[in-house]
């Protein structure tokens, strides 16, 4: 069995509850002068699996699409969070906020359980 050696992103992202059959939400945005983003679009859809690097969805027009764990965890212009978490829920000028204040690292999460 071949071992993947640059896994820590979807190791990360399964921490934060990123897993097959999760339902998503992605955040489709461009960036404005002032440094501010506006969201143009934002679908739903669900995880099918995930790989090394990227995982799959399927998303509610019916079309399958493929994300970088980095959208789930960064900033980009297309955000990838859970339906109905903390993040997801967040308004645009909330997400705003927390972008300016982070200066585009990871948002903060919290383990549920202690690590084995």
């Amino acid at each position: 069995m071949r071992k993947w050696k640059n896994e820590w992103l979807r190791v990360i992202a399964c921490r934060k509850g990123l897993e097959k059959g999760a339902d998503i939400l992605v955040r489709e945005r461009s960036i404005l002068k002032d440094g501010s983003y506006i969201t143009r679009k934002r679908r739903y859809g669900v995880v099918l699996w995930l790989y090394p690097y990227h995982f799959y969805c399927m998303m509610e027009d019916g079309t399958k699409e493929s994300f970088r764990y980095n959208e789930f965890l960064g900033y980009e212009s297309r955000l990838v969070r859970l339906k109905g978490s903390a993040e997801g829920e967040m308004s645009d000028r909330q997400l705003n906020r927390v972008e300016r204040a982070s200066a585009g690292r990871f948002f903060y999460w919290k383990r549920k359980s202690p690590v084995d």
